[in-house]
């Protein structure tokens, strides 16, 4: 594996974007304000409590024979996903974070908390940016709801904690998303 000092990130800002469910990836990502139409960008994020990537699931196991002790190793089930806080008080992170349709905002613009949560299954698209270089990682499907208690603080935002789970879309074969390596930057990074 060669070095590529350019792909050692240092997530200095990042966006993140929402579209309907199996939205093509963009193919020509050249602003991470800009990653093409159909993407919405959330909003404010957490500064201090960064985006959290993670994963959950069996270990490999290593099966053998009488012949052979370490014959084979299991392909285990993994389920990954991602927290991020979300800091703007507005009706699509509380669609998010209660798990609420369109339905929810009501006509004088306040929102209506459903006694049953419904995860809102849509695709999202990470874009971060490191100085001039930038990497999106795109996941078609992908179920958000909220995944903590909101936290209040007298010297910082509120935060609403999303967990986005990683789910399979047909649109890639049962996979869960594709990672771009590190593109330049254009105008607006």
């Amino acid at each position: 594996m060669p070095l590529i000092d350019e792909a050692a990130l240092i997530p200095g800002t990042g966006h993140i974007y929402l579209a309907d469910p199996d939205t093509p990836k963009p193919t020509a990502i050249t602003d991470p304000l800009n990653p093409g139409p159909g993407w919405t960008n959330i909003g404010h994020t957490s500064r201090d409590e960064l985006p959290e990537f993670a994963r959950d699931g069996d270990e490999p196991e290593t099966i053998g024979s009488w012949q052979n002790a370490k014959l084979r190793q299991t392909s285990p089930d993994v389920t990954y996903a991602v927290t991020f806080q979300s800091v703007q008080a507005s009706t699509d992170t509380y669609r998010l974070y209660f798990g609420a349709g369109e339905e929810a905002v009501q006509p004088d613009g306040s929102f209506r908390i459903p006694a049953r949560p419904e995860p809102q299954v849509r695709a999202l698209l990470f874009i971060i940016v490191d100085g001039q270089n930038f990497v999106p990682l795109w996941h078609p499907r992908t179920s958000l709801l909220g995944s903590d208690a909101v936290s209040l603080d007298a010297e910082a935002f509120i935060s609403f904690p999303i967990t986005g789970t990683f789910l399979g879309s047909s649109a890639l074969g049962g996979a869960i998303g594709e990672w771009a390596a590190i593109l330049g930057a254009g105008p607006g990074s």
